[in-house]
């Protein structure tokens, strides 16, 4: 929600005389709640958990056309016989787990410009640790999902300088009026359980965030929202025989809240291909139900005496004949086929069609292979190439921002003056691609690109911090042998 929404709803409120911290709340989470950009976020994140449209159809039921008097009305056909299997087809969690692998597989390789902040690059390889590197690949994960994701930074309970995700659905961001480009503030809201009268239910939190301080609110039975304490975005304390003498009030003094956009209008990848994918889970489900419920042959029997075709057909097991007691009937067997050739042409081009639309990697496609050098790789990544790589300078900012506070931090700690501007980011992708042409030109790149960017693009290498570790070793060890 815009801040110029936020202004109208207040006016609209301000209006109606009832203007209040309590009615602004409730008016605007119901609004967000309800608005069509959530919906599209809670659609993307239930498409990646495999929880397709497809499986809150019924396929035992169908509407039927009848005509009465003349007149045709519809009707509600239900055939509990019928199979009700439900085909899943996961193309969206394919196509955000490849944009996510190739981006942030690997751990980014981080560097600072200068020779006096060679220990400020240290401090950030450690950051830049395997277990952020699982945030970041989370972080592109839900971005690409939801269109833009958000990492929240914050001081745990002993003073530790902690970053985890706050799930985009959860916040209201509000940006400056005149540019559109500044957070001014931020409402995250979220459902906590609660015992009440000894029975558990649902109640809502809400922290109000600005760029000095952030607002707590608890929603209480009426459906009203109570400030409970407003606090500064962090506290530093002295205590003296478990008594606390004196405390000092801190924010960062913008908003702790680091946005990562899928694109310049984040829409979620789903948005691209969801009608293709719910016509390839339809067309598959039905194929699947209907070979389910295939009777492959049938019997026409004239001239029959008054038996139950169950008696029928035991007959026809049993003794491989039955008795026809009219002189004109007859037995005949006929098969049942279905159109399965039309079917899967009409599926293989719905899937053809869910690669190019959704930009990524078909490897299942006969194509595939038959040209293995590195410009026929190329080829078959173009339209993934260009989804990543619009992608790619909005990740590089995003991490330099939490880089950014991490340097705030350090330099508060130790009264360091350490360069946040000097960092640079740089992504080591994974794709698929001919490692030896990659090899060749690595080798043949030595002395006109850094050792650090060569080694980040070398196949072998997956984090290229240990691995220049390593070599300073092993170079160590030689120089100390000779």
């Amino acid at each position: 929600m815009y801040i110029s929404e936020m202004a109208l709803l207040k006016a609209r409120l301000e209006a109606e005389g009832k203007l209040s911290q309590s009615r602004i709340l409730q008016e605007l989470l119901r609004e967000d709640d309800q608005s069509e950009r959530k919906e599209k976020m809670r659609e993307g994140e239930r498409y990646y958990r495999c929880d397709h449209d497809v499986r809150k159809k019924d396929f035992r039921s169908r509407m039927i056309s009848e005509t009465k008097n003349g007149a045709e009305e519809y009707r509600l056909f239900q055939n509990p016989n019928r199979s009700n299997h439900h085909n899943v087809n996961p193309f969206h969690r394919t196509l955000v787990a490849q944009k996510a692998a190739y981006l942030v597989g690997k751990e980014p390789t981080v560097t600072v410009k200068g020779k006096e902040q060679a220990y400020f690059e240290a401090e950030l390889a450690e950051f830049c640790n395997e277990e952020w590197n699982q945030l970041l690949y989370r972080w592109v994960t839900g971005a690409s999902n939801k269109g833009v994701e958000y990492l929240h930074v914050y001081y745990d309970e002993n003073g530790v300088f902690r970053t985890c995700l706050v799930p985009a659905e959860e916040l209201i961001v509000c940006y400056d009026a005149e540019h559109q480009q500044d957070m001014t503030e931020v409402i995250r809201y979220y459902d906590m359980k609660v015992l009440e009268d000894g029975k558990e239910k649902i109640r809502r939190k809400v922290e109000w965030w600005t760029k000095e301080d952030v607002t707590y609110f608890t929603e209480n039975s009426d459906g009203e929202f109570l400030q409970t304490k407003r606090m500064p975005h962090w506290l530093i304390t002295q205590e003296e025989d478990g008594q606390e003498v004196a405390r000092e009030e801190h924010h960062w003094g913008r908003l702790p809240f680091i946005p990562l956009q899928n694109n310049a209008e984040e829409t979620t990848d789903l948005e691209l291909i969801k009608g293709l994918v719910d016509a390839y889970d339809l067309l598959s489900s039905e194929g699947t139900n209907q070979l389910l419920d295939l009777v492959e042959l049938y019997w026409v029997i004239q001239g029959y005496g008054g038996e139950a075709a169950g008696a029928i057909s035991k007959k026809l097991q049993i003794n491989k004949a039955v008795q026809i007691s009219d002189s004109s009937g007859h037995v005949e067997a006929k098969q049942v086929s279905l159109p399965m050739e039309s079917r899967m042409s009409w599926m293989r081009m719905l899937r053809k069609d869910i690669f190019h639309f959704g930009m990524g990697v078909d490897t299942d496609s006969e194509d595939w292979g038959k040209a293995p050098s590195g410009v026929a790789l190329q080829f078959q990544y173009a339209m993934f190439y260009l989804k990543v790589n619009g992608m790619m300078p909005e990740i590089r900012r995003a991490i330099k921002e939490v880089l950014r506070f991490v340097a705030e931090d350090k330099n508060r700690r130790d009264g360091r003056d350490r360069d946040w501007k000097a960092i640079q980011v740089l992504l080591n992708t994974s794709g698929i691609t001919d490692d030896l042409e990659t090899v060749q030109m690595i080798r043949e790149s030595q002395g006109l690109i850094s050792e650090k960017t060569l080694l980040g693009k070398h196949p072998f290498v997956d984090d290229v911090n240990h691995e220049m570790q390593q070599r300073r070793e092993e170079r160590k060890e030689k120089e100390a042998t000779t």
